[in-house]
């Protein structure tokens, strides 16, 4: 197969064939008002000091509130929570309605039911073309079990175990 110019399509297709968990990404702005996105863009960073990275698009409705805030919340999602992540990924639309938020340590909203949710401080923000790269030291975490959702292809998979 011949390498072909990359456009914002084309690598869109490519990254997209690589599975990646979902996450639920939340916190709370300064007067007490929550909100969050759905990412995929998310790892484990460092175990010592515990460190994650997650992704945020510069034109997401809750792009200046992760700017400002020293904390955040990670939740991986199951497949209970797919029709959520649709959710938090749409803009413009009260993302918590329904309830299914518990207060974490932090007093972030975190999903009681995922396989796992994670608080951190924020330690660092870097820039990354059209998104920004939220780094947080875990401080508190819950592992739930179950099973993580997969994105492949446009789609959410359930793993086989």
């Amino acid at each position: 197969m011949k390498s072909k110019k990359v456009c914002e399509d084309s690598f869109k297709q490519a990254m997209g064939i690589f599975p990646s968990g979902v996450t639920i990404v939340t916190t709370v702005d300064n007067s007490g008002q929550r909100c969050g996105f759905t990412a995929s863009a998310f790892t484990s960073l460092s175990l010592s000091p515990p460190l994650i990275l997650v992704c945020l698009a510069n034109n997401a409705d809750c792009f200046e509130t992760f700017n400002n805030q020293k904390q955040f919340a990670v939740n991986i999602i199951g497949p209970e929570h797919e029709a959520l992540a649709f959710k938090f990924a749409t803009k413009g639309c009260d993302k918590f309605e329904g309830g299914e938020f518990e207060q974490g340590s932090y007093g972030l909203p975190i999903l009681p039911d995922s396989p796992v949710s994670l608080e951190c401080n924020t330690e660092n923000i870097y820039s990354g073309g059209d998104h920004v790269i939220l780094v947080g030291q875990v401080k508190y975490l819950s592992v739930n079990g179950g099973t993580p959702s997969v994105w492949h292809a446009g789609k959410f998979h359930q793993l086989n175990m």
